[in-house]
């Protein structure tokens, strides 16, 4: 039974799973049936990650576009102070390409950096202040968990699925 793209999901079904390879299975089964899931483990796995996301991070558009927007800013601050305040020394230019260069180069490491910063806050949607209802204080301890949106008449056949792959404990909470 397909999830339809309009529909929101009211009901929540949790999963909680003591081996990595049970909840492998369980992710491709709910990816198959295109149900909103999220994914909660005790420590970072890649076989989870390339289960669950096997595109790319969408972080690194934001540090390319901080590397990028740090460059110009860097460059137009050395250009600009120095067409500002000339300083003739000697025959020289006043905008010395070396001097652009070192500012330039500083600024795209910082702005890059803040930039990834602020990619790694708003995709991992911290800070969470409000708990998701799928949590569960055994996720961050020694359990894998599947937390699965679904509406209230899909609530028998994702707990079936989820009991089928190996989940030691099935709990149907409100919301998602």
């Amino acid at each position: 039974m397909m999830m339809r793209e309009d529909a929101k999901p009211t009901k929540t079904v949790v999963g909680v799973f003591g081996f990595m390879d049970d909840l492998t299975k369980a992710i491709t089964s709910v990816k198959a049936e295109k149900f909103p899931f999220t994914v909660y483990s005790p420590f970072a796995s890649h076989e989870i990650e390339d289960t669950a996301l096997p595109g790319k991070s969408p972080v690194r558009f934001f540090t390319a576009v901080g590397a990028i927007t740090g460059l110009i800013a860097g460059f137009s601050l050395a250009i600009l102070t120095a067409m500002d305040y000339p300083l003739r020394v000697g025959a020289k230019d006043i905008v010395a390409i070396p001097s652009i260069i070192v500012i330039g180069y500083e600024c795209t490491i910082l702005f890059g950096a803040l930039f990834t910063l602020l990619g790694l806050v708003t995709m991992c949607r911290l800070p969470n202040l409000f708990r998701s209802p799928g949590y569960d204080a055994r996720f961050s301890d020694n359990k894998f968990g599947l937390v699965v949106g679904c509406s209230p008449e899909q609530v028998k056949e994702v707990e079936s699925s989820l009991r089928r792959f190996g989940a030691e404990d099935v709990e149907v909470r409100d919301g998602l």
